[in-house]
């Protein structure tokens, strides 16, 4: 993309949205736009942001534990591993559809990914404040406008 000097905004989805991409791709990757969770920008975040205390939270024990930048993907599996167990406790049981059921029920779960509510029509439970459009500059996330 830089190569061929294109200069309008490339996006790309947030599955490019670890350091590991920006390593990689280097200066290329400055000027890149995608949307991403509020973990990847969990100190741009505003303090009044619901998500600001359990993404920076997060990012502050994985990075201490792993000594590695956290990525959002960890943060997908956090989510994931946290909604099933509580599901299993509501369901008091190891029944597949109990545990479903409950899944389902997951209302306002405050996640690194995003507030997520759950119902039996909607497995993802996230709306559009869950995604945060960022740019890559100089090396680095920059919450966009």
């Amino acid at each position: 993309y830089k190569q061929l000097g294109i200069t309008q905004p490339l996006y790309q989805s947030h599955g490019v949205a670890s350091k590991d991409y920006i390593r990689l791709a280097g200066d290329a990757a400055d000027g890149v736009r995608l949307p991403a969770a509020g973990l990847v920008i969990a100190d741009q975040l505003a303090a009044t942001d619901p998500q600001k205390p359990v993404v920076t939270t997060f990012k502050s024990e994985y990075e201490a534990a792993f000594k590695a930048e956290v990525s959002t993907f960890a943060g997908h599996a956090y989510d994931g591993l946290q909604i099933a167990l509580a599901a299993i406790l509501r369901a008091g049981s190891s029944d597949k559809a109990k545990i479903r059921d409950e899944i389902e029920k997951t209302s306002g779960y405050v996640g690194t990914g995003g507030i997520v509510s759950m119902s039996p029509t909607d497995h993802m439970g996230l709306n559009l404040s869950a995604f945060h459009m960022v740019e890559i500059v100089k090396g680095d996330w920059k919450m966009l406008d």
